[in-house]
């Protein structure tokens, strides 16, 4: 049998899965997706902002809301898919009128680490 290995958000997911006591079919099920794609989210490309939403949701539910946890899971995924951390996506995509305070405050903020 050939098994693929997991990405650093795989790793993290099959953990957190675990401490929130749930097998891995209660847990693809209770996001709403099936077997062969969790699997894929596993071992291949971390899941769109809607399912991370999802994903975070149902780990909430069982353990109780964990911020730590969102945004790692939110981090894991932006660096398997090449994107901006959902989190900070969203911040920025509400808050179209801040665009140049934004960029003021992360050159800033670049700057002062050297």
């Amino acid at each position: 049998m050939n098994h693929r290995q997991k990405t650093a958000f795989g790793a993290y997911l099959v953990g957190e899965i675990k401490k929130a006591e749930m097998s891995q079919e209660e847990f693809y099920t209770a996001v709403g997706i099936k077997k062969p794609y969790f699997y894929d989210l596993l071992t291949a490309t971390p899941p769109p902002t809607v399912l991370q939403d999802k994903i975070a949701s149902v780990l909430d539910e069982k353990t109780g809301a964990d911020d730590i946890r969102r945004k790692r899971l939110y981090d894991l995924a932006a660096e398997g898919r090449s994107e901006i951390p959902a989190d900070i996506a969203k911040l920025i995509k509400d808050n179209p009128a801040k665009l140049d305070m934004i960029r003021k405050t992360l050159n800033e903020l670049l700057a002062a680490q050297g």
